[in-house]
Formats: C-alpha cells, sequence, structure tokens
C-alpha cells in the first residue's frame, strides 16, 4: 500500500529552494503529487503532498531532506497522510469572493465564519496587504464552492450585511469551472 505525507517548508525566498527540496525526492525515488507554493512576506512556502517510496522510511526522507537544504536555512514539518485522493474534487457550483478594505483583525475569520455557518466549502484563499498611497487596503479572494441547493440571493445579502458590519468591500462572481 502506497504511503503519503504532507510537507511544509519554509524559508527566506531565494533562487533553488524548489529544486532543492525535489532533488531528494527525485533522488528517493518519490514523487510530487499535489503541491502549492507561494511567497508570503519575503519567506517562500510550500505545502507538498508525496507519495513515498516503498523502502523509504518517512523518517529517512525528512532528514535528507533537512541535511540538503541546511545552506538554505528551511523549517520542514510532515504529516503522515491515512487516505490520499489524488484527484481534486471538481466543483459543482463554483465562486469568486473579493473583499477589500483597510486593514484591520478580524477579516478572514468573520468572513470565514460566515461561510462555514453557510456550509459554503473554501477550495482557495489569497490575501494580501497592499501598501498603496500610504494607505494599508487588505485584500483576499477567496475560491468556494457553494451548494446548489444554497440560496445565491440569501447568501449574498448576508456577505452584504457582513461587509458593512466590518467596513470592507465584498463581491461574489460567478466562476468558471476547470477541471485541472
Amino acid at each position: 500500500m502506497a504511503k503519503y505525507i504532507s510537507l511544509t517548508a519554509i524559508g527566506k525566498d531565494k533562487p533553488g529552494i524548489v529544486s532543492s527540496v525535489t532533488k531528494v525526492i527525485y533522488e528517493e525515488k518519490c514523487n510530487v503529487e499535489d503541491s502549492t507554493m507561494t511567497i508570503l512576506h519575503g519567506q517562500f512556502t510550500m505545502i507538498l503532498i508525496i507519495k513515498i517510496a516503498v523502502n523509504l522510511s518517512i523518517k529517512a526522507l525528512f532528514n535528507k531532506l533537512q541535511n540538503a537544504t541546511k545552506p538554505l536555512c528551511m523549517a520542514f514539518s510532515y504529516a503522515e497522510l491515512s487516505s490520499y485522493v489524488p484527484k481534486k474534487h471538481k466543483p459543482v457550483n463554483p465562486y469568486v469572493i473579493s473583499v477589500y478594505g483597510a486593514d484591520r483583525t478580524g477579516i478572514v475569520h468573520n468572513i470565514s465564519e460566515c461561510l462555514a455557518e453557510n456550509k459554503i466549502n473554501i477550495a482557495d484563499v489569497h490575501t494580501i496587504l497592499s501598501k498603496c498611497k500610504g494607505k494599508d487596503t487588505y485584500i483576499m479572494i477567496i475560491e468556494c464552492d457553494i451548494p446548489e441547493k444554497k440560496s445565491y440571493e440569501k447568501f449574498s445579502k448576508d456577505l452584504l450585511r457582513l461587509a458593512g458590519l466590518i467596513n470592507v468591500t465584498i463581491s461574489l462572481n460567478k466562476a468558471d469551472s476547470a477541471d485541472i
């Protein structure tokens, strides 16, 4: 039976991080089956789902990754996955929610709480603090899957009410469903 782990790595952004990490994975005959990588506040971050080679221990792979990336000062963590379904869920009713407003604490929590209360699954979230002309603007883009039985009108009203309460602008737009 195949073994899978989720591997998280973070370190100061510089060239060669992806190459160094994936070299070890390749040399150990493991496979990156899914990933997300980005730069957050000058830190390169990655989350990888890795299929472990049959005769390799997870601990051995983790130690080799740490040793190979010492010059890059990376921090790693991993979790063994009890199950893994490689095919991504294709959203039935995909939407994009855009949030803009003055930066303040609680925006992510308030929006995600509203989505959770409405049983709406979040597929992806991107946030950024934009500093333009001396103003801090918080931007949040959420990809989500709204159940078809959910009333668009009611949910849209809930979002607009929340926008007023937390003093942000929120838009809800139907997205194209892509099968990647």
